[in-house]
């Protein structure tokens, strides 16, 4: 669905509320067979990737988004070595793990070639080459079929995907039924990491909350949390779940240590301190995540705010 006009591009963030930044180029706008791609420079975020008219990343602050959604996991696991990307078409996810010296190989699957094409040649300061990479293996596929067929099993599974909206791809892999196939192919020791939607007062029930209340059927252990991103308009919320891992409990010297340990030292976003405050949640959204019952199936999917 394309959400545009010559000089700006106006998103609708929900019912009521738009958010509009005025276009200085447009680099490419194509229809792939799933999705609508422009990549644009803004006057405010610079370079951007908008998928059917909704922002996915922009130069300006696209390292809170990643960095938020890579390295709190990373560093709750003790070894990752073996990790799956499910989307990630920018490869600003694949940049972020790709950091850790532990870590052998990297498996990302994306359905859309056509986007992650678009992404290398037009993103470079998002993926600053990290496709070439030895230890990234890409893969085109649907990560329901994908997934369903792998034969290992990994340390770390990061779910990169754009919302569940229903003319888009991804609504699929917001369910029980793919989270419950995810599990299967983690390590018991693993942990596993999804973005999940806007959160604050008017917004965390779109998704965020639904998401984390069907995780929470699959895992034992299942945290929220959220982090700031501007060119959203909001803040935004990652679920984690794991059998064995509470990423909530590390203290900000524990983060600190092992981020030394793995010598990544160029993060702008993310430490310690960050870490334990993106767990604390306010006290309507945890009053929120108390209340919500609904469970997310293939039969009664999800569909945050479109217009």
């Amino acid at each position: 669905m394309k959400i545009s006009s010559p000089e700006w591009h106006i998103e609708p963030i929900s019912t009521g509320l738009i958010q509009a930044e005025r276009i200085t180029s447009i680099l490419c706008e194509v229809q792939t067979p799933f999705q609508h791609v422009m990549i644009i420079d803004g006057e405010c975020f610079g370079r951007s990737l908008i998928l059917d008219g909704k922002t996915q990343s922009t130069e300006l602050d696209e390292f809170v988004y990643h960095e938020g959604l890579v390295h709190p996991s990373m560093v709750s696991h003790e070894n990752p070595r073996n990790i799956l990307i499910v989307g990630g078409g920018e490869g600003a996810t694949a940049r972020e793990v790709l950091k850790y010296r532990s870590v052998d190989e990297v498996t990302m699957v994306d359905i859309d070639q056509k986007l992650v094409e678009l992404c290398q040649k037009f993103l470079p300061n998002h993926h600053l080459n990290a496709f070439n990479d030895p230890r990234l293996k890409l893969k085109y596929a649907d990560a329901l079929e994908f997934v369903d067929a792998l034969k290992k099993q990994y340390d770390v599974i990061i779910m990169d995907v754009p919302d569940p909206l229903e003319y888009g791809p991804a609504y699929r892999l917001f369910t029980l039924e793919f989270f419950s196939l995810l599990k299967r192919k983690m390590d018991p020791n693993g942990i596993l990491v999804i973005q999940a939607g806007a959160t604050g007062p008017s917004f965390s029930e779109q998704c965020f909350t639904a998401v984390a209340n069907t995780l929470s059927q699959v895992f034992s252990i299942c945290r929220g949390y959220e982090i700031f991103v501007p060119s959203f308009g909001s803040t935004w919320g990652f679920v984690m779940a794991s059998e064995r891992i509470d990423p909530s409990i590390k203290t900000p010297g524990h983060v600190d240590t092992d981020l030394k340990t793995h010598n990544i030292n160029d993060l702008k976003m993310y430490d310690g301190m960050s870490h334990q405050s993106m767990f604390q949640l306010p006290k309507y959204t945890r009053g929120k995540l108390h209340t919500e019952s609904r469970i997310i199936t293939n039969s009664n999917p999800i569909f945050t705010y479109q217009q």
